[in-house]
């Protein structure tokens, strides 16, 4: 029962991430559960029974963390966006900790380049959305919205998969970020239900069909290449961190900042990094196998 609790209170943090922009996989990684989550995700279509008593905790803090907080969260970034922002930064260089236990005195030319590359490809997704004004729309749906929607839905899925990668980013630099919330708010109002509610279908059997096949190939590189892959996953949540104070969702608040939102901000990221850090740290004093876990086996 102790462990199913513990389970459940990491499932929270994943909940939270998914709603804040940092990601799924971000917190996985940082609090230490990325290998199992992966691994028993990748195996579930072979032996469903066995991995859905491993998943179910998870999946349960997951969906109480997202119903109990998207609201307040939600609140705080449109009035606070910068604070909020830095809070949430703060709790991932807390985390740094774990993740650089398995990435150093591994330095090479080949991991740094992938840190690199992980770097550029993270902040680019803030970048592009930062400069695009797209807007997607399903109405009329048509055989290439079809496919548009599946394959951004897969794409998408990465955020909950890929460390360091957000899929509100994501969605947002490619200019469907709005248009999915519309349609949901659409079918609430009753407008175009029935072609809203099929869109939202088509998206989301992308990211079901994407979650397993992004799973399976993760699991491979952290079997193969374990060390790299970690380096790549650093690069990503550095260039996440950059996307995070660069994107279009943001773009916007820059107008209004002010010296105390820089002071408020750096207090906020400061208590983020303390609250992450020191918790972490006794968790893995108390508790050795809280960290990242060992290579992943077949």
């Amino acid at each position: 029962m102790k462990s199913y609790l513990k389970k459940i209170v990491q499932g929270l943090l994943l909940g939270f991430a998914l709603i804040s922009g940092m990601g799924g996989g971000t917190v996985a990684v940082l609090i230490g559960i990325y290998d199992e989550l992966i691994a028993s995700i990748a195996n579930f279509p072979k032996n469903p029974k066995k991995e859905l008593k491993v998943l179910w905790p998870w999946a349960v803090g997951m969906i109480i963390g997202i119903g109990a907080l998207i609201v307040p969260l939600k609140l705080l970034l449109d009035r606070f966006p910068f604070i909020t922002t830095s809070f949430v930064v703060g709790l991932t260089l807390g985390g740094f900790r774990e993740l650089t236990s398995i990435t150093k005195s591994h330095a090479n030319v080949k991991n740094i380049f992938l840190a690199i590359a992980g770097i550029l490809i993270a902040a680019s997704i803030g970048v592009i959305s930062w400069y695009s004004n797209a807007s997607a729309t399903f109405i009329p749906l048509d055989f290439k919205e079809v496919i548009l929607l599946f394959i951004i839905g897969f794409f998408a899925s990465a955020a909950l998969v890929a460390p360091g990668i957000s899929g509100t980013q994501f969605l947002l630099a490619i200019g469907y970020f709005s248009g999915l919330l519309q349609s949901i708010t659409d079918i609430f109002k009753g407008v175009n239900a029935l072609t809203n509610i099929l869109a939202l279908g088509i998206f989301a059997i992308g990211i079901i069909i994407g979650f397993f096949v992004i799973s399976i190939f993760m699991k491979w590189c952290l079997a193969k290449f374990r060390v790299p892959t970690y380096y790549a996953i650093l690069g990503f949540i550095i260039g996440s961190i950059f996307a995070c104070y660069f994107n279009g969702d943001i773009r916007s608040s820059y107008l209004n900042f002010d010296l105390i939102t820089l002071v408020l901000s750096i207090l906020a990221l400061t208590i983020g990094f303390a609250i992450s850090f020191f918790t972490l740290k006794y968790a893995s004093d108390h508790d050795p196998e809280t960290g990242l876990a060992p290579a992943i086996k077949e």
